[in-house]
């Protein structure tokens, strides 16, 4: 019998690297995703445990894989050869079958399997990595699916892989050490996450209390051509030291309105404060996504 969840391993971040004794491969801007096999069909959970098999009737394929075969991978919609993270959620948040039935025609989803747990039924989790891909390969050779992709890598070269992936408009890389073993729900040094990175001198605007005396979230603006527009809002990266520096600032120098048009919902506060923030990326709205805090420039 298979297990009914593993939770999945997790990466550490890092910084580009070469070495021989890891594999390189895309970093994929999709939702995590595992498979499961057996007698009675397939199965697609999120890291949470969340079931999204309905969700995605493109992949009823992964049924005439041999039972007792899981899975992990990553589901993705990709638009001209990349993935667009915006139609993956416009599938993942569907629930009406017939919405369903209609989002996987007009933009059908990719699992892009990159580790093989078990294999008829044997658990491969103490299998190095090395192992456990080439008899993923093989699986794959056997049993071709549609709309289901073998993720490939490269193994030495991961500057230069870095390099060309993040030229390419994708989110960076995963190195994984060749010996490594599958270990559930660990974040290890064995699995190295290398993402691309946006840089932005933000200029706080307001923040979200949190109590009497503390912040949530700060509200955040940036000059782009001339013109002062927010942002988002930024909750990560502040340790204790600077939470309380901040809060000394935020409470004294409240204001009634916003010194620019915005739609968030807390205090307003006078537009001196200027912070260092990184992200993904800007959204198509503008906003940024998974925004850290990392210093303050001015205040």
């Amino acid at each position: 019998m298979l297990p009914r969840f593993i939770p999945p391993m997790l990466c550490k971040p890092g910084q580009a690297f070469d070495s021989a004794e890891h594999l390189f491969e895309i970093k994929w801007d999709g939702t995590r995703c595992l498979c499961f096999v057996d007698d009675n069909g397939y199965r697609l959970t999120n890291r949470r445990e969340v079931d999204h098999t309905i969700r995605y009737p493109e992949m009823a394929s992964l049924a005439t894989l041999p039972p007792g075969t899981i899975l992990d991978g990553e589901m993705v919609v990709l638009k001209d050869g990349k993935p667009d993270f915006a139609l993956l959620q416009s599938r993942d948040h569907c629930r009406t079958p017939l919405k369903i039935r209609s989002l996987a025609r007009s933009y059908p989803a990719t699992y892009i399997a990159f580790d093989l747990l078990y294999e008829s039924g044997e658990s491969l989790l103490d299998m190095p990595l090395q192992v456990r891909r080439q008899r993923l390969d093989d699986l794959f050779q056997r049993h071709p699916i549609p709309h289901v992709v073998l993720s490939r890598s490269v193994t030495g070269a991961g500057i230069e892989f870095f390099r060309q992936t993040t030229k390419q408009g994708l989110e960076g890389v995963i190195a994984k050490r060749l010996n490594s073993r599958y270990q559930p729900g660990r974040r290890t040094d064995a699995w190295i996450k290398i993402k691309k990175g946006l840089e932005l001198f933000c200029l706080v605007i307001g923040f979200e209390p949190s109590g009497k005396d503390d912040f949530r979230n700060l509200f955040l603006a940036h000059e782009n051509g001339g013109t002062l527009r927010p942002v988002g809002k930024v909750g990560t990266g502040f340790d204790g030291a600077i939470r309380q520096r901040l809060n000394a600032w935020l409470w004294t120098h409240v204001q009634p309105k916003p010194s620019i048009p915005c739609s968030y919902k807390g205090n307003w506060v006078e537009p001196r404060l200027v912070c260092r923030v990184s992200c993904m990326e800007l959204t198509a709205g503008g906003e940024m996504r998974a925004p850290v805090f990392h210093e303050l420039i001015k205040e």
